[in-house]
């Protein structure tokens, strides 16, 4: 960048020739005045002209010298402060990049907002002419996230050029690659996407018009902290968009399971005690005409009556027991699992064992609300269906899953037979654990008891949750 003299420049430039001439005559006419009134009778006339003649040009040069350095220093002065005044202004141009980027990462909602616009910044930061946001999924497998100013053909022939059709991980720092000849781009600067602890999430690809020697040369040293600045932005903002995804995605599969749960509690209450106290009522009008007819009849119809109320009693207890709402914010997982069999256990007089020793610390919020459900369907069922005395119930961790127990003493079934109308509860646990990637088996013979196993894997899509 060409810089403007200043007006102590001018001024010098102007002065210094004419300034050295009279400086340097005045020298000399001094010098021959000297020499004519007291040396002239030891001088000849050639002696007294050449005097003056050096002893001017000696002034002269002098002066000029002077001059000259204090021009060259005002120069330097000047070209410092161009030099001070163009690294201030980048500066200040990447401190106003920084700032754009961190205010639009931390007002993007989504992820796909944080992607729309880091796609924009490869464009900005090295003049890139296409680009491309590769990032890792939840199995560590590198997929295509945005591209922008290359068609997928290209993309294809590019990444071949480049031999990045093969990359799985990121690079450690920033690097530019050379392509195989035959390829229009010039350049291709890949742009690490890893976490503070190392962990990559994924990377840029900015595909370049100019060369790599150039862009090393001339530009990169001075990106590389505005580089690795920009890549960590991105990472920490990739990596909280996709922390509240998983976090809505939670919300939203307990939000349908509590839907569920209620939707499956109404249509039991429906089914099972509103049905029994309509037919209970059709009863009672029936007693109406046997008070005078048969009144020895309705002794056994009392005691009938009596048996389903109390059923009817227990059924409702189970589903206010089951509306109640799950602790497990307060105790944790272990604790309100625990003091749910307890209670559960109280009620129905069951003589009940637990084993949660192996159970992790760490399952994921959906998955310690989908154990939670199993263990309560399988207790209603118990409940319901197999008269028992004693149920046993253990989760843990076996082949890279959530293994759960419950086992009762109870009058068992035959599973191969098709369950009697009313009792969905063992269909209703098979296709949960299948919309979890998991499994449910259901082991039992009449007299022997019943034990239900279901296996969720530890790592899955929490989407598919339903």
């Amino acid at each position: 960048m060409k810089t403007p003299p200043s007006d102590t420049i001018e001024l010098l430039v102007r002065l210094r020739w004419p300034f050295a001439a009279v400086v340097g005559l005045l020298f000399a006419l001094t010098r021959l005045m000297e020499g004519w009134y007291f040396d002239a009778a030891m001088e000849t006339p050639a002696g007294r002209a050449l005097d003056p003649i050096v002893w001017g040009l000696l002034a002269f040069a002098a002066i000029w010298g002077v001059l000259s350095w204090a021009i060259h220093q005002e120069r330097l002065r000047i070209s410092n402060e161009a030099r001070m005044l163009a690294a201030l202004r980048e500066s200040n141009e990447r401190l106003e990049l920084l700032y754009e980027i961190n205010q639009r990462v931390a007002s993007s909602a989504t992820l796909d907002e944080v992607l729309d616009y880091a796609i924009t910044l490869p464009a900005r930061l090295v003049n890139a002419g296409a680009a491309t946001i590769v990032l890792m999924d939840e199995q560590g497998q590198p997929y295509t996230a945005r591209v922008t100013g290359i068609d997928a053909g290209e993309l294809e022939r590019a990444r071949t050029a480049f031999q990045l059709r093969s990359l799985t991980l990121p690079p450690d720092q920033p690097v530019v690659l050379s392509p195989q000849p035959g390829c229009h781009w010039a350049a291709c600067l890949v742009l690490p996407l890893v976490e503070h602890d190392a962990r990559p999430i994924g990377w840029i690809e900015a595909f370049l018009k100019e060369g790599p020697a150039t862009l090393r040369e001339t530009r990169q040293p001075v990106l590389q902290p505005l580089l690795a600045t920009v890549a960590g932005e991105l990472t920490e903002a990739v990596v909280n968009s996709r922390r509240r995804d998983r976090a809505i995605a939670s919300i939203a599969a307990v939000e349908r399971a509590i839907s569920a749960e209620r939707t499956r509690i109404a249509r039991d209450l429906h089914d099972g005690v509103a049905q029994s106290l309509a037919f209970m009522r059709m009863r009672i009008d029936l007693w109406e005409d046997w008070l005078t007819q048969e009144p020895e009849r309705l002794r056994e119809e009392f005691a009938t009556f009596k048996a389903n109320l109390r059923r009817q009693i227990e059924e409702l207890r189970r589903a206010i027991f089951a509306l109640r709402p799950i602790e497990i914010g307060q105790l944790g997982f272990a604790g309100a699992l625990r003091r749910f069999i307890n209670e559960f256990a109280e009620q129905q007089d069951w003589d009940v064992a637990i084993d949660l020793a192996e159970l992790p610390p760490d399952l994921p919020p959906v998955l310690e609300l989908a154990a939670f459900r199993f263990v309560q369907e399988a207790l209603n069922n118990v409940a319901k269906h197999a008269q028992a005395r004693r149920v046993w119930i253990k989760l843990g961790v076996r082949d890279q899953g959530l293994i759960i127990h419950v086992r009762d003493d109870g009058v068992g079934f035959n599973p191969g037979e098709e369950p009697p109308a009313g009792h969905l509860g063992l269909r209703q646990m098979r296709e949960r654990a299948t919309a979890l990637d998991g499994q449910c088996m259901i082991m039992s013979r009449p007299g022997d008891g019943t034990e239900v196993r279901v296996w969720l894997p530890l790592r899955y899509s929490v989407t598919t949750v339903n």
